[in-house]
């Protein structure tokens, strides 16, 4: 296996791992929830707490991509069987911090 086969089958999976820990870290580090929120949505009621469960949150998804990407390599239906229960979870962990931290 090849170097460009590698990143044929893996190269947009881990640029999403790329994304996914400078968002998260940047988060986690800054602060600055309007990163994610965007500047003209109302502030949220506990910006650290938001910023550090969001960040931990984005984190973990950036992990399950890089699973994912291995998975790649291993069985495709397992790797998107993976991805798919991955983001379900994030999306009602995220809909639960939203709601306990945000606006």
């Amino acid at each position: 296996m090849t170097t460009q086969t590698i990143l044929e089958q893996a190269g947009i999976p881990l640029l999403l791992f790329v994304i996914c820990m400078y968002y998260g870290l940047k988060l986690m580090i800054l602060q600055d929830v309007s990163t994610i929120r965007g500047k003209n949505k109302e502030p949220v009621k506990d910006e650290k707490a938001y910023a550090k469960k969001g960040g931990a949150l984005i984190l973990f998804f950036g992990f399950a991509t890089l699973v994912m990407t291995f998975l790649l390599f291993v069985n495709l239906y397992v790797a998107l069987a993976q991805i798919v229960i991955c983001t379900i979870i994030f999306g009602v962990l995220w809909k639960k911090m939203n709601d306990k931290y945000g606006a």
